[in-house]
């Protein structure tokens, strides 16, 4: 979604989501629970991009840059 969509469509879409909300869901993961999900950080790190950040961050508005901090810290 992130890379074929606009912002503007984007933002319509998630502006109903508590931004709080994501930030305490992604706290729940960490790579083994993840990997127990069957879902493979070293997948996700090879598809996810730079520039898939900076559109996060763009469609998120102001607590984009602290999701996209945290997603980046879990793909570490």
């Amino acid at each position: 979604m992130l890379r074929n969509e606009n912002p503007q469509e984007l933002r319509k879409k998630l502006g109903q989501m508590d931004t709080q909300e994501i930030l305490e869901k992604i706290n729940e993961f960490d790579p083994k629970k993840l990997n127990q999900m069957g879902i493979s950080l070293d997948e996700i790190r090879s598809r996810v991009t730079e520039k898939d950040f900076e559109k996060l961050i763009q469609v998120l508005g102001s607590d984009g840059a602290i999701i996209a901090q945290r997603l980046r810290s879990l793909l570490k």
